[in-house]
């Protein structure tokens, strides 16, 4: 196994068929672990134990995907909500510097 050894890429693209190929690998691996099981003659309750593993693994894998995915969004929220603080902290400062006494052209009001 080569999944702890390979580093995730960055981009959502990229990050995208990494899972594609880590699900395609652990597919594989199922495969032949259950074909291993049948060659050596092991009984139906085996397989079905297996077949279990193997869909409680593919839960897991998806629940990473779904919380990585969730993450990103939640960054990509957090950089807007920052982004409108930092856009509304510069129109009070244009305000709070158009109404100050001596400014030109303006009234001011306390």
């Amino acid at each position: 196994m080569q999944d702890s050894q390979t580093s995730v890429p960055s981009s959502a693209s990229s990050y995208q068929q990494f899972q594609q190929q880590r699900f395609m690998r652990q597919e594989q691996q199922a495969m032949q672990a259950q074909q291993a099981i049948l060659n050596s003659g092991a009984d139906s309750f085996s397989q079905k134990v297996m077949d279990t593993v193997n869909a409680l693994r593919k839960i897991s894998s998806d629940l990473v995907g779904a919380q990585k995915q969730l993450e990103a969004q939640i960054q990509a929220q957090q950089r807007q909500l920052q982004q409108m603080q930092q856009n509304i902290d510069s129109v009070c400062n244009q305000i709070q510097n158009a109404f100050k006494p001596g400014a030109s052209g303006s009234s001011y009001i306390q």
